[in-house]
């Protein structure tokens, strides 16, 4: 039997994501089942879609709560190097990256802090309260299909009514057993269980009272990225305009978006060849013109940092 074409891999892991986008924690065998794939092939290519970073995930986001919330900076620094470096090891720090374009550094934390202080500040592009998450399955298409689909549904756009952000849920019900579990499943749902309790020091009944609940306090996001996540520039869009469409037109990808609302605006993270971003630039410019989104400031992520 001849070699597998690439073509034909990559819909195998298509396939295969498209269940565990479904359902995180889905196992090999129902996976095979469902992909009508072996179960040894399943195995097989989610070690190699994981080892080459084309499935990242399933990553876990706490909602925003009454008494939890996350901030979001975007900020300019005459030195954000030396700014980077130090924020590795700072408190209520969760998240922090060197960029490049409208702004230089982008910090994420779960407390408010005053970055004025720090040395070589310049200026707050934006700031706010970072609403809910969403990553939209992408489709198993072209660069070319995909912006061609957009262009069209950017003509043919319809207003859709305005609906405001998700209200914050009531307090977080965790106590120090449910943050071990968040902390220790932020990165990858699908860890294997027993093992992991055994080393934080975590009941299994308190694991699943824990699991029960974690789709209406967290969110849960599988990144899908056919020629490895690396591969990739990573564009970063603050977009100010209808959530819902700028939501929906973005789900229309190759690769899997991140989106993330932050007050009114939308803070939107396309993962995509450099050839492309024109394209990119020209489809947004046409949801300007379109009155689909009121403005857009953008850059480009360079280094990141997860705490």
């Amino acid at each position: 039997m001849g070699k597998i074409s690439q073509e034909t891999r990559l819909h195998n892991y298509y396939k295969i994501f498209e269940q565990i986008h479904e359902i995180s924690t889905i196992s090999i065998n129902d996976i095979a089942e469902n992909t009508e794939l072996s179960r040894n092939t399943v195995s097989k290519y989610l070690k190699e879609m994981y080892n080459l970073n084309i499935i990242m995930g399933p990553h876990l986001r706490v909602n925003p709560h009454a008494n939890y919330k996350e901030y979001v900076y975007l900020m300019n620094f005459s030195d954000p190097w030396l700014v980077f470096k130090g924020l590795n090891q700072f408190p209520h720090v969760l998240y922090h990256s060197i960029t490049f374009g409208d702004w230089n550094t982008m910090v994420v934390t779960d407390s408010l802090l005053d970055f004025s202080r720090l040395k070589s500040f310049q200026t707050i592009v934006y700031q706010g309260v970072r609403g809910y998450s969403y990553t939209p399955k992408p489709e198993n298409t072209t660069w070319d299909e995909c912006f061609k689909h957009l262009n069209e549904h950017i003509t043919q756009y319809v207003p859709m009514p305005v609906h405001k952000n998700k209200e914050f849920l009531a307090p977080l019900p965790w106590g120090e057993d449910e943050w071990k579990l968040f902390h220790s499943f932020k990165y990858n749902v699908r860890k294997k269980v027993t093992p992991l309790l055994r080393t934080i020091n975590v009941r299994y009944e308190s694991y699943l009272k824990w699991a029960a609940t974690l789709e209406v306090h967290s969110t849960v996001h599988t990144g899908f990225y056919p020629d490895g996540y690396t591969a990739y520039l990573s564009c970063c869009f603050l977009v100010s305009g209808c959530q819902s469409t700028v939501k929906s037109l973005f789900s229309h990808f190759p690769t899997t978006p991140f989106i993330m609302e932050i007050n009114s605006n939308v803070l939107v993270f396309i993962t995509m060849p450099s050839l492309e971003t024109r394209k990119l630039f020209c489809t947004l410019y046409h949801m300007k013109i379109n009155q689909i989104i009121e403005g857009f400031s953008h850059a480009v992520a360079l280094f990141y940092c997860q705490h």
